[in-house]
């Protein structure tokens, strides 16, 4: 296992049972600042990890030019994302944006970033995502740094405190959006079997009980893939973004770090499964003609279902999720707690890494 699969969203709490469990980062770019502003509150190794892998992303698009390249029929402009990471009971939650620096260059966004430890995605997005969406909102109204710092140093406090009174719960409690995805894939069952061709067909590295997906040794990262998948028709970014992780923590290792990346205003969404390599953040701007929708891709599909497929439309018919996976018939019970048990024995021996020397602002 390496470094990335031992430590990312995998962070030893139990040791540090006084920090919080609530963190919010600011990196990019911002009017107020001639270039790539100052780190804001990228304290957590997680968050000082997704902001490197994220922004080593962008800057390879940039280098490459292979948003230019692509052409207006394959690449969209700017940026106008929501972020969720997932990895068990930890996550990452954002919004991305197109900004530009003091001098006017906008090759780059502003990315703002919550780790949440413990917390319930229907409370992401009912308390995180909204108080993300007014933060971008007064940053893109000030040209001022310290006006910059102010606002994220504010919204992490007034989320803190309304942490303090919610109940622990697990990640994937609520269900948020799940039923509406199960409703629709009930009516339209072609889009969900090419999908879950794909999967059986490209992500066996990933599948429950493997550890294919992050044997590799440092240097060399760990393997990653990434799909296209449609939004549910009417729901929100957050609703789609859940109920695809939900889904895809079902039929993939749930110890595997699921990065979705939804642009506002599309019909599609992204996910990104493992330790992300550069070239995978080319889906930031790509159209489906360059990134194909994997449910449009006309697979040559059996007339009749699978075994694994009629459990599947059984499940999703009562509104659940699959129970079991349709790449090695792994239970969703049997998933978790090999998951967990890795994740567990992974975390043994660095319980001090969680700050960083210093304040958070």
């Amino acid at each position: 296992m390496n470094d990335f699969a031992k430590k990312f969203l995998n962070e030893d709490w139990r040791a540090m049972p006084d920090a919080p469990r609530f963190y919010l980062c600011g990196f990019g770019k911002h009017p107020g600042w001639n270039d790539h502003l100052d780190d804001i509150g990228v304290i957590t190794d997680s968050l000082i990890k997704a902001k490197a892998l994220i922004y080593d992303g962008i800057v390879h698009q940039v280098e490459s030019a292979a948003w230019e390249k692509g052409g207006p029929e394959k690449m969209a402009r700017g940026f106008d994302h929501v972020i969720h990471w997932r990895r068990m009971n930890e996550s990452l939650t954002g919004l991305m944006w197109s900004s530009s620096d003091g001098k006017g260059r906008s090759l780059y966004p502003m990315i703002t970033l919550a780790h949440c430890v413990g917390q319930p995605f229907g409370w992401q997005a009912e308390e995180v995502l909204p108080a993300l969406e007014e933060v971008g909102k007064k940053c893109r109204a000030t040209t001022s740094s310290v006006s910059v710092v102010a606002i994220l140093n504010a919204a992490q406090e007034s989320l803190r405190a309304r942490l303090a009174v919610l109940p622990g719960a697990p990640l994937n409690s609520l269900g948020v959006g799940e039923k509406e995805w199960a409703a629709w894939f009930t009516r339209e069952p072609t889009g969900l079997r090419r999908i879950l061709h794909h999967l059986r067909t490209n992500f066996a590295a990933c599948a429950p009980g493997s550890a294919a997906w992050c044997e590799n040794k440092q240097p060399v990262p760990a393997q990653s893939r990434a799909l296209r998948l449609p939004v549910i028709p009417g729901a929100s970014p957050a609703d789609s973004l859940h109920a695809w992780l939900s889904f895809l923590s079902t039929q993939l290792n749930s110890a595997v770090p699921l990065l979705g990346l939804c642009p506002a205003g599309r019909e599609w969404l992204d996910v990104i499964v493992g330790e992300p390599a550069d070239a995978d953040f080319v889906v930031l701007r790509t159209l489906p003609a360059a990134t194909p929708v994997v449910s449009d891709i006309p697979y040559q599909l059996g007339a009749t279902l699978s075994a694994e497929e009629v459990g599947v439309f059984a499940n999703l018919a009562r509104g659940e999720l699959p129970a079991v996976s349709c790449l090695n018939g792994f239970n969703i019970a049997a998933n978790r707690q090999a998951a967990a048990k890795s994740l567990a024995n992974s975390r043994l021996g660095f319980f001090s890494r969680l700050l960083r020397s210093g304040t958070p602002f």
